[in-house]
């Protein structure tokens, strides 16, 4: 019964897709395009091994071994794998074939590494007691000085990844203040006997290195490994799954979406699989299952221009031809409106759609407005609420409205002002609305000192796009308390109950979904690409996360360059002509 169900599945396999499942013993390398399936060639081969295994076991205890870079795709690969074999007749308990994160597995390892040798295992710290720790010791180096959103993100990537070298290009960070916060978090680690996800890996590879018994047991544990988004594995990562292999490993990567450069990974190091090994296969899934023909097209001839990098050849198996849209617009405030009307009219017509960005602050002008526009569409459509509509799920790390020292101050400045327009009011005179007090104190400069205390070193550009999400908020309010109340609202309206017709989502958290429409926003000089990228690699990455937020789309794709920003004019993204080349 199984294995006619298996057969059967295995049929509907393209003739790419069936080389890879049918990879048996020795190394190989799938290079794996967008929407070229992965996925279920991992699940289906995991399946089909597991049914070798459990005839012939080949000296090890278990059959396949299944790493994934992080827990979203382990969830689905173990979901879609165990579903596999327990609906083809399997049975219902597979303990032979496993799904772990590479640092879920290193914990497994420790605990029965230290549990051997008669020593406990120290405290592990989870993601957010590092982050918090972090940001303590920042807090006190810095005497009480808050450090913006995105900054304390690559801070806290510095500290937690095992790479060694603070590289920090922006005003109110700098790599000698970065490696003190290190040293007093190692300092802590210490007082807590405590390891982090870091140190899980340093260990790891440590005790493997030394402990031939280790590595036995580990080689014997499964008899086949399979390793998902490889291109995602830093170099220490890399070395754990080669010591706890047998020589059967099986990685899935596209060098082309290798954007975790921050944490040590690079595309390099998946040109370097198999180098030594004569026996070592390669094979490509070309065919993009979910783009429109002209996305497949223009993603497929930007990404060219980065070097070094794997031929393909990769080609649309739909026959729909999808669309590729570069839009400009005066200012951010109407790129906004423009994100809002799109989400909107995809929504009512039941379609997924995803606004992109590089950084968490740009999707603030585009909530501000999604959120006004909610509550009119409830005003004017008695029978939906708009909220429910509307309601997006914000993916990455979010910048809370009312977290804004910049929202707050502003607060106070029109509170002040109302407070004296009361008083000198007469019987019949109406009370000035916020914006009308905010265009005063904007006429007076007294906006521009507000936002230069508030946001201190943070980049120009991420100062107006706050500015300008703060500034729908103020057009809305009937009171300065209004601001606060309406800024508390909007944090609280991304819930995504609405379930994901609407989305919001850096790119790196974006990766592996798709949607029907995908809006690219900011693609301005200095945001995408991030910054001045002097480096051939750096730019290189940043075009590997353009290409990464292009194949998210299945029918649109729509990338937008905003001409103003904080009174500062701004110039398109390089990668604007890059995309443009092949329309």
């Amino acid at each position: 019964m199984f294995e006619e169900k298996l057969s059967d599945e295995i049929a509907k396999l393209t003739k790419d897709q069936l080389a890879a499942v049918m990879h048996g013993e020795g190394g190989a390398l799938c290079i794996a395009g967008p929407g070229s399936g992965k996925t279920r060639v991992i699940s289906l081969r995991a399946a089909r091994l597991w049914s070798i295994c459990e005839n012939d076991p080949g000296g090890c205890e278990g059959a396949v071994l299944t790493l994934s870079f992080n827990r979203p795709a382990c969830d689905e690969m173990k979901s879609r794998g165990l579903d596999f074999i327990k609906k083809m007749g399997g049975k219902d308990t597979v303990k032979t074939a496993s799904f772990y994160t590479v640092h879920a597995y290193c914990l497994k390892l420790l605990k029965e590494y230290f549990r051997e040798v008669g020593v406990s295992l120290p405290k592990v710290l989870g993601p957010e007691d590092s982050s918090g720790i972090i940001e303590k010791i920042y807090a006190k180096i810095s005497g009480g000085t808050l450090l913006p959103q995105d900054e304390m993100k690559r801070l806290k990537s510095f500290v937690l990844t095992e790479k060694g070298t603070p590289d920090f290009d922006f005003v109110g960070l700098d790599g000698e203040t970065a490696i003190s916060v290190l040293r007093e978090y190692e300092k802590k680690k210490q007082e807590l006997c405590a390891l982090d996800f870091g140190d899980m890996l340093a260990l790891s590879l440590k005790y493997l290195r030394k402990d031939c018994r280790l590595r036995e047991k580990a080689r014997k544990a499964f008899r086949f490994t399979q390793v998902d988004e490889a291109q995602d594995l830093s170099e220490v990562q890399a070395e754990i799954i080669r010591l706890i292999s047998n020589g059967n490993v099986f990685y899935v990567a596209d060098d082309d979406q290798s954007i975790y450069g921050f944490r040590g990974a690079t595309p390099g190091m998946v040109k370097s699989l198999g180098q030594n090994d004569p026996e070592f296969r390669t094979y490509k899934l070309e065919k993009n299952f979910r783009s429109g023909g002209n996305i497949v097209g223009v993603s497929s001839w930007f990404i060219r221009a980065n070097s070094d990098r794997f031929s393909k050849k990769i080609s649309a198996a739909r026959n729909t031809s999808g669309k590729v849209l570069v839009r400009y617009f005066g200012d951010v405030d109407s790129q906004a409106a423009f994100c809002v009307n799109l989400l909107k009219r995809r929504a009512k017509q039941g379609r997924t759609a995803c606004v992109l960005y590089r950084n968490n602050v740009s999707a603030m002008p585009v909530l501000a407005k999604l959120y006004f526009e909610a509550l009119k569409e409830k005003r004017t459509d008695g029978s939906a609420d708009g909220r429910l509509l509307l309601c997006p799920q914000v993916r990455g790390d979010r910048m809370l409205f009312s977290d804004l020292e910049y929202l707050k101050k502003l607060h106070k400045k029109i509170k002040s002002c109302e407070d004296e327009s009361s008083l000198s009011a007469s019987f019949f005179s109406a009370a000035p609305l916020p914006y009308d007090i905010y265009r005063r104190l904007k006429r007076e400069k007294i906006v521009d000192l507000v936002v230069g205390e508030s946001f201190g070193g943070r980049r120009p550009f991420l100062r107006g796009a706050a500015a300008s999400a703060c500034e729908t908020i103020v057009k809305k309010a009937r009171c300065a308390d209004d601001l606060l109340r309406l800024a508390g609202e909007i944090d609280g309206f991304c819930s995504g109950e609405n379930g994901g017709l609407v989305s919001l989502s850096t790119v790196h958290s974006a990766k592996g979904l798709e949607f029907d429409t995908v809006v690219i926003i900011d693609c301005v000089d200095g945001e995408f690409p991030f910054g001045d990228p002097k480096k051939d690699e750096q730019l290189f990455e940043e075009r590997r996360l353009m290409y990464v937020a292009l194949t998210r789309a299945e029918n649109e794709a729509v990338v937008t360059y905003p001409g103003r920003c904080g009174g500062r004019e701004l110039t398109a993204s390089r990668f604007i002509e890059e995309i443009t080349g092949d329309m």
